[in-house]
């Protein structure tokens, strides 16, 4: 088993945009997920680096 994926929250929505926003700039990742709004993000990184580099709004 291993880890490749979290669920974040800062505990507040404009956090977790902020978060988002730098992530989506600066950071690869695999999927990059607004759940409902901001109440949290979903991240994923495949480790061996095929990234697809996704961004999504559910």
């Amino acid at each position: 088993m291993k880890g490749e994926a979290a669920d974040i929250d800062t505990g507040d929505r404009q956090q977790n945009k902020l978060l988002f926003e730098y992530i989506r700039k600066n950071l690869p990742y695999d999927q990059l997920i607004d759940e409902s709004n901001f109440a949290w993000v979903h991240v994923s990184y495949r480790a061996d680096g095929d990234n697809r580099m996704q961004v999504l709004k559910l």
